[in-house]
């Protein structure tokens, strides 16, 4: 038996090895779906052969030779062997085979994916080169040229896109393989040839944005550019449009829309540059002019904003041709700087001049050239300007405090007669500081309005110097200052627009005094005269507040004199004397103060709806001094009465100047000789006096 497993297990090895050298020698032949065929077919013949010899039983010892009978008597190991062989190839042929599928299926598989991949790779080529060749950015492969020792010296084209082609001019066919620099000679000129070079080296993309000039012509373009095997790929877009729409909104951040000079911004730069350089170089001197133009306002408001803006134009046009003639002659090597800050109002930068002297030169040729006239719409338009100029010499550490004091300085020369320059000095400041002060109290006092007092000064007959009436004068007692005179902040409140909220109160409560006199003397037809600013008059229901103040008083509209300066009227004729004529229709009594002092037409005079002239101080303060101040004041009397007018001559401080008054027939006076301007107390104790002057003989 031990013997028989081990004759087994031998021929069953035996067969193993004979299936895989006879798969191996055959599975060369055919192809892997064929592998295993040839166990399976001798697998099957050594089956076949031991069914065989199972079925036909043992052979005829009879009909053999010997030597077959003794092979015949072991036909049960052959049968064996048959079988057992058999299922041997057909296991293995079945092996094979198996594993033969699942590598073809394998093998099919791989060659799908492999089909596929492709498939993806030519589709993605494809697209690829689709969007390369149809981009809007110019695209380029180039391969780097080098030298013996490995520099690259140059790049040669390999391909480049129809946008390329278009922004650079050139043919990609003609250019193919050739050197670039010698083609395209302003990649080097542009430093670009080194920013490609340089990738090469360490590996870094670089994106700029660069200008080119090509024909002439100068275009931005945006650049990347990145490695690619010993080359660069190259893009560029033509971005010179959006540059020149940047470009054009940062000049509009820093320029005036209407004149094209530089706007605050820009100018507040090239004052902090100035200041730095000043610190540095304490040689190096600036100024700054400052220029406000006169009667603008006036003309904008006449002529209309169309010629207003003109005259802007062409003021601006004036200074730049002005400030290229200064350069040779007040400046060293900076560049001047005009620019407009709003309105009117027009600022000059005087850069690395040589002396004050020079901003003072440049000063007078401005104001001499502006002063000449512009045509504008058939128009001959005058503008004088006033220049206000601050100069380095004052240590200055922001641009704002310069602008100031330049301001301060052109406001100084607006009201020392216009058409003039000011330089900016400290005490400037201390008025500046000093007027901004006032500025904030008297907004504050006319708000609350309960640090305003009335004065009264009493008006009298010059017949028989008995009591007409009497002036309210306002009076602000300030809570640290005292007793502030009009003078001191009337033209203030006129400019800050708050004369109307004052003088109403004015009104109001000289109406309202007028009536606790009238009803405390009912015998005695006091008057009550108001001064009347020109912004009350011009108001549209100046007219009606008046009417309700009088009835709220309950006073006769005849017993209230207005009182107006004979500018006011004669510089705004043809608006208010329908104001006027409103007032005297209603009652109300009009004065025209400071006559003489101004610049009234007498073909004119009739026109105006006047009940009272009031003869200036001035005349009569020089009266007695000559025979001609006596004649015009005779004459103004005349005029008056002529025109059915009073007149009333203000500052009377002496006898002599009442007694001739009283000659030339002047109706009432009004001054020191009389009284000083009286609180309420202590003018009601005046009326009660039952007042009389006595004339002199």
């Amino acid at each position: 038996m031990t013997s028989f497993l081990i004759e087994m297990i031998g021929a069953a090895l035996l067969v193993a090895l004979l299936v895989v050298v006879v798969e191996i020698l055959t599975g060369r032949l055919r192809p892997t779906a064929q592998r295993g065929a040839s166990s399976l077919a001798i697998g099957g013949g050594l089956v076949a052969v031991g069914v065989v010899l199972a079925v036909h039983g043992p052979p005829n010892p009879m009909a053999v030779a010997p030597w077959m009978d003794r092979l015949l008597t072991r036909h049960l190991l052959e049968e064996t062997i048959c079988f057992f062989g058999g299922a041997l190839f057909l296991a293995g042929g079945l092996l094979w085979r198996i594993a033969g599928g699942a590598a073809r299926q394998h093998i099919l598989q791989l060659k799908e994916q492999i089909k596929e991949t492709g498939e993806q790779v030519n589709t993605a080529q494809e697209v690829i080169s689709s969007i390369v060749r149809s981009s809007v950015s110019g695209v380029m492969i180039l391969d780097a040229l080098r030298d013996d020792a490995g520099t690259v010296v140059d790049f040669a084209c390999r391909f480049m896109n129809d946008e390329a082609e278009q922004l650079l001019g050139r043919n990609g066919v003609d250019l193919a393989g050739k050197p670039l620099l010698e083609h395209i000679p302003c990649l080097k000129d542009e430093g670009l040839f080194i920013e490609a070079a340089m990738v090469l080296e360490n590996r870094k993309t670089f994106r700029d944005e660069r200008c080119c000039t090509h024909d002439g012509h100068e275009r931005w373009y945006h650049i990347a550019i990145v490695k690619h095997g010993d080359g660069v790929i190259t893009t560029f877009t033509d971005v010179t449009r959006r540059k020149r729409t940047e470009n054009k909104l940062r000049h509009a951040a820093k320029h005036d829309a209407l004149t094209d000079l530089p706007s605050r911004a820009l100018l507040m730069d090239r004052l902090t540059q100035a200041i730095t350089r000043r610190k540095r170089l304490p040689d190096y001197t600036f100024a700054v002019l400052s220029l406000d133009f006169d009667r603008f306002k006036v003309i904008n408001e006449s002529l209309g904003h169309k010629v207003g803006d003109q005259l802007l134009i062409s003021i601006a046009e004036r200074l730049r041709a002005n400030l290229r003639q200064l350069d040779t002659t007040v400046r060293y090597e900076g560049e001047h700087l005009p620019a407009r800050l709003g309105g009117d109002e027009f600022v000059i930068l005087l850069d690395d001049i040589k002396d004050t002297r020079a901003a003072m030169v440049a000063a007078e040729r401005l104001l001499e050239e502006l002063a000449e006239p512009h045509q504008i719409d058939g128009h001959e338009v005058i503008s004088t300007a006033s220049i206000g100029i601050v100069t380095s010499d004052g240590d200055y550490e922001k641009p704002e405090d310069i602008l100031r004091d330049a301001d301060t300085a052109m406001s100084q020369a607006k009201n020392l007669g216009k058409a003039r320059f000011v330089i900016f000095d400290e005490h400037m400041h201390s008025e500046a500081i000093e007027r901004l002060t006032m500025e904030k109290e008297l907004r504050q006092a006319a708000a609350e309005l309960k640090d305003f007092r009335l004065n009264y000064q009493p008006i009298v007959f010059l017949d028989n110097s008995g009591l007409k009436g009497f002036e309210a004068l306002i009076r602000w007692h300030h809570p640290q200052k005292g007793i502030v005179p009009p003078l001191k902040f009337i033209d203030l409140a006129e400019e800050l627009g708050l004369i109307l909220p004052i003088g109403e109160w004015v009104l109001r409560e000289a109406c309202r005094q007028l009536r606790l006199w009238q009803e405390r003397r009912p015998d005695h037809p006091l008057t009550m005269t108001v001064n009347i600013a020109k912004k009350q008059l011009t108001q549209p229901d100046f007219v009606s507040t008046v009417a309700d103040v009088v009835k709220q008083a309950r006073i006769d509209p005849t017993s209230l004199v207005l009182e107006v300066t004979e500018s006011t009227i004669m510089d705004n004729l043809d608006d208010l004397t329908p104001v006027l004529s409103a007032l005297q229709d209603f009652g109300v009594r009009l004065a025209m103060d400071d006559f003489g002092t101004g610049h009234s037409s007498l073909s004119f005079l009739h026109l105006v709806p006047m009940d009272i002239l009031k003869i200036d101080r001035s005349f009569i303060n020089r009266s007695g001094e000559g025979r001609k101040y006596d004649a015009i004041i005779d004459t103004i009397v005349r005029l008056a009465h002529n025109l059915d007018m009073e007149v009333v001559a203000e500052g009377i401080e002496t006898a002599d100047q009442m007694v001739l008054l009283h000659a030339l027939s002047c109706n009432y006076g009004q001054g020191y000789l009389f009284s000083k301007p009286l609180e309420a107390a202590d003018a009601e104790q005046f009326i009660d006096s039952a007042y009389r002057f006595r004339l002199v003989a």
